[in-house]
């Protein structure tokens, strides 16, 4: 992968998620009062420790996903990223506004592996406190992905079904891990949904 070939992709990737970061750091200086979504369906998903392994694909899976729909389809790649920073700007202003706290399990006795064992411990703590939650910007990147993903051209469908199948895992795995409450996920698609309109009328429009 050279780098000067690939610059704008480069450019784009890197100042989509690092303001993205900055973004969710500065939101959590405007928050109080913390709501829960503790609803009875949330209690009867399993929790599945294992699942912590596919959760953290994430960024790989992102930066992977957009590569190759940048190399085969810069029109629709570009459609993407305008969504996916359209999509954390509703989603900060959701936080500020609606602030929603996930109750975790105990995880000081899991009966697990070691590798899931320091795995979820070192993601509950770089993740804490579990704020932020409403809408799931995994679920968003990740149905972004997707969204972007059925749009592009030229790419093969077998990498197609590969990548939807990933990160349909990740979007399952928030649950299962008890990072996120279901409303959680359905408010991440109903983002990506709005956010994507927004970017075809934003492109459309030049």
């Amino acid at each position: 992968m050279k780098v000067n070939k690939n610059k704008q992709f480069y450019i784009s990737v890197f100042f989509m998620m690092v303001l993205q970061i900055i973004s969710y750091a500065l939101v959590k200086l405007f928050q109080t009062n913390y709501h829960t979504f503790n609803y009875s369906l949330d209690n009867k998903i399993l929790f599945i420790p294992q699942m912590i392994i596919i959760y953290n694909l994430f960024y790989p899976m992102i930066f992977i996903t957009f590569h190759s729909i940048y190399k085969k389809d810069k029109h629709t790649f570009n459609k993407g990223i305008i969504a996916a920073i359209i999509g954390y700007i509703i989603a900060d202003i959701i936080f500020i506004i609606y602030p929603v706290e996930m109750i975790r399990p105990d995880i000081t006795n899991l009966h697990a592996d070691p590798i899931t064992t320091f795995v979820i411990t070192l993601t509950y703590n770089i993740d804490s406190p579990a704020i932020n939650c409403f809408p799931s910007i995994h679920c968003i990147y990740c149905m972004n992905c997707i969204y972007t993903l059925i749009k592009t051209n030229n790419l093969n469908i077998r990498s197609k079904i590969i990548y939807i199948i990933t990160l349909s895992l990740i979007i399952l795995s928030v649950l299962f891990v008890k990072q996120h409450y279901i409303f959680d996920v359905l408010a991440a698609l109903i983002v990506v949904i709005i956010s994507n309109i927004i970017s075809n009328f934003i492109y459309n429009k030049k």
